[in-house]
């Protein structure tokens, strides 16, 4: 069993966003009628693209903004045995390029994946390897859950709502503390310290009563 710190790219490895800000630059925005998920949103706009990977690559280097306190959340969590996964649908272009530093090459991250041959593609798949057009969060909240892992959910964006409500446990800001609320184990931040703290004060506690209930 590994106790999983789930991380959202956007608003928690970076400041919110960058990958709209990408889109807006290089492609055409998504429609924002809602009918469609982030999933085929995005890669209808990715798909758009024709500068080189290297020019979108070199643009996200510059845009980028790490949330402050990001290092350090990461340098905690791993010291006292969290292992911290960045799991969201933004491209690769944004968040491998953003995570290339070495610093954080102990960090796994799961995203849309993407390819320029012709055109840009940007596809997602499951932990299965499995390609998917829609339901990417939930197929890693699933596929932890029924690995027996703890997981604790941290991001704010909307979108995140059915991921935190699978998780064990939640630290939640923006958008997505409004939407949800918080409750016994849904704890709101505003900084990243803050996630940190509540992970002091309450992740041993979290993992005495993940471990009871999954024995």
């Amino acid at each position: 069993m590994a106790s999983v710190l789930w991380l959202d790219f956007e608003g928690v490895v970076v400041e919110a966003g960058l990958t709209d800000a990408i889109i807006a630059e290089f492609g055409t925005p998504p429609s924002s009628d809602g009918t469609t998920g982030p999933e085929r949103s995005l890669a209808a706009a990715i798909g758009t693209f024709e500068a080189p990977r290297e020019e979108v690559e070199s643009r996200v280097r510059e845009l980028a903004r790490l949330r402050p306190g990001f290092e350090e959340l990461v340098g905690w969590a791993q010291w006292h045995g969290w292992l911290p996964i960045v799991i969201s649908t933004a491209p690769d272009v944004c968040v491998e390029t953003v995570l290339e530093d070495p610093g954080f090459d102990r960090v796994t991250r799961h995203c849309g994946r993407t390819r320029q041959v012709y055109r840009w593609r940007l596809t997602y798949a499951s932990p299965r390897g499995v390609e998917l057009e829609d339901g990417f969060l939930l197929s890693y909240a699933a596929a932890l859950r029924d690995a027996g892992d703890l997981v604790v959910y941290v991001g704010e964006q909307v979108g995140g709502e059915q991921a935190a409500g699978m998780a064990f446990a939640s630290c939640i800001g923006g958008p997505l503390r409004e939407a949800l609320g918080e409750g016994e184990r849904a704890h709101g931040f505003t900084t990243l310290d803050d996630v940190r703290e509540v992970l002091e004060q309450e992740g041993e506690a979290w993992k005495a009563a993940f471990a009871s209930r999954s024995g």
